[in-house]
């Protein structure tokens, strides 16, 4: 297991008597992994190169001995199929290493905490609390134990904490050989959180015929749909002059990100939408009078209202060009579509995992993601991949949080879907 360099409000002894798949996951938030939308390199960042190495390490000591790393950063090991499955159908298990660049990553100064419900103080010091007027789901964890941060840094459940599951389900097959399995893939992929974890992800050389990305988020979600999704980058050329004798000269490109911004619709964004509506969400901004650049994304469940999104968007160009003097581009980039199109195609995949959460008792919570996976993006490519919970919630910033229940559950998905792998004969 990776080294412990901090115990939160444990000692190095009390520590060790919590749960293995919580012990994985605790030490995992030591280790800085943000992943960097500007770089070009793959994996985007040195740090995320020596983790893989590291989780290499990991799943050598439960036990496997085909691990590989490839020259993209992306980590794959192998358990073989139980005697007499080797034609039953590979299945594949999924999490990626890398956290979001919109929240700190440093090493998590994290707590376990035994909730009795209301506000949580993360940081008194500084006046950091999670409040139940922000974040309301998580009064229903009242009675249970949640592992928080101090406000500086996300906790990196999003998605260590998958990572962590799928680890310790390699550990338990190793363990236990009397089970029979078929054959199981295991993959932790980088970039993820920068839209670009699959962008090298060789899935012949995976092995794996139908796989689960553990990337969800609280206790029974099961994720078969995802948004439609596309980056705009849009550039506002402007004209700079001294402001004192601007008039009739200068052309503001400040003022014309305004006027396009201005022209969106007021309550399409990400604070007014829930369920399948759609947004647009304009995301980063840079730039003077002389020229602006706006990143933007588009997000829609419905394939035609995310067509008719992008449309929106090119139309808006057209009528700013009229009034500013075809000073306005606007690049529109297709990142994924909705997971459900191709999940679609596979009913069976998705009839397993619902069996499996049947089978452990855990009431199924099926609905959209309002966001993407790397199963979006592998499904297109021919590996139906839905998405299944950790037990995470808050992702993206400092009050994400993991509930202790949720985990240990999500690990109980993993070990009972690898068991029904030795059930199934075909996908058709």
């Amino acid at each position: 297991m990776l080294k412990h360099n901090y115990y939160g409000n444990y000692t190095a002894e009390s520590f060790a008597e919590l749960p293995l798949v919580l012990q994985r996951f605790l030490s995992y938030t030591q280790y800085n992994t943000t992943s960097d939308p500007n770089s070009t390199t793959a994996p985007s960042t040195e740090a995320q190169v020596a983790y893989a190495q590291l989780l290499k390490a990991e799943f050598e000591s439960v036990g496997l001995t085909d691990v590989k790393v490839t020259d993209k950063g992306i980590v794959m090991a192998y358990l073989p199929a139980t005697a007499g499955l080797e034609d039953a159908p590979a299945m594949g298990l999924i999490a990626h290493m890398d956290t979001s660049p919109e929240a700190s990553g440093e090493p998590a100064k994290w707590q376990v905490v035994d909730y009795k419900g209301g506000d949580i103080v993360l940081n008194a010091e500084k006046n950091i609390v999670l409040t139940m007027d922000r974040f309301p789901g998580v009064a229903k964890y009242a009675g249970e134990k949640l592992v928080v941060t101090d406000g500086t840094t996300l906790l990196g459940a999003d998605d260590k904490a998958g990572i962590a599951i799928i680890v310790e389900t390699a550990r338990y097959f190793v363990e236990h050989p009397e089970v029979p399995h078929a054959k199981l893939c295991f993959a932790i992929t980088p970039d993820e959180e920068v839209g670009r974890g699959t962008e090298n992800f060789d899935i012949p050389a995976f092995g794996a015929q139908y796989a689960y990305t553990f990337d969800g988020d609280e206790l029974g979600g099961f994720e078969t749909e995802t948004f439609n999704a596309a980056m705009v980058k849009v550039h506002f050329e402007g004209l700079n002059t001294h402001p004192g004798s601007a008039k009739n000269k200068m052309v503001n490109a400040i003022r014309m990100a305004m006027d396009f911004i201005s022209r969106l619709p007021a309550e399409s964004i990400p604070e007014k939408t829930e369920g399948h509506e759609g947004f647009f969400h304009p995301m980063g901004i840079t730039g003077a009078v002389r020229g602006v650049d706006l990143k933007m994304l588009i997000r829609d469940h419905n394939n035609f209202r995310f067509e008719e999104r992008m449309n929106y968007v090119r139309k808006m160009v057209e009528e700013m060009n009229k009034v500013w003097g075809n000073r306005v581009t606007a690049d529109i980039k297709v990142q994924y579509h909705n997971l459900k199109n191709y999940l679609d195609k596979h009913p069976a995949v998705c009839e397993l995992a619902r069996e499996a959460y049947r089978r452990i008792g855990v009431e199924i919570n099926e609905k959209p993601v309002r966001g993407g996976t790397d199963g979006a993006r592998l499904s297109a490519r021919g590996l139906p991949t839905p998405n299944l919970f950790t037990g995470g919630m808050n992702y993206h910033g400092i009050f994400e949080c993991l509930s202790v229940t949720g985990i240990e559950r999500a690990l109980e998905l993993g070990i009972m879907l690898g068991k029904m792998s030795a059930e199934v004969k075909t996908l058709d």
